[in-house]
């Protein structure tokens, strides 16, 4: 059994073709302008305290330990 068409009915595309909404896309005129604060290192350079490593000056007096018996 041959299924046939018996109304000729030509598929008709609407003619609706595809029309972008003519909305281009404008960017809000906002340039980028960064904050005008330089990058400045406060003015810091490393200073090690000036703490030179006191050498004992009495010399090691050996203590007495009385040996108590």
């Amino acid at each position: 059994m041959s299924y046939q068409f018996t109304e000729k009915t030509p598929y008709t595309l609407h003619p609706t073709p595809h029309t972008p909404h003519p909305t281009p896309h404008t960017p809000h005129p906002t340039p980028y302008t960064p904050h005008p604060t330089p990058y400045t290192p406060h003015p810091t350079p490393h200073t090690p305290h000036p703490t030179p490593q006191k050498k004992h000056t009495q010399p090691y007096k050996q203590r007495k330990t009385k040996l108590l018996l």
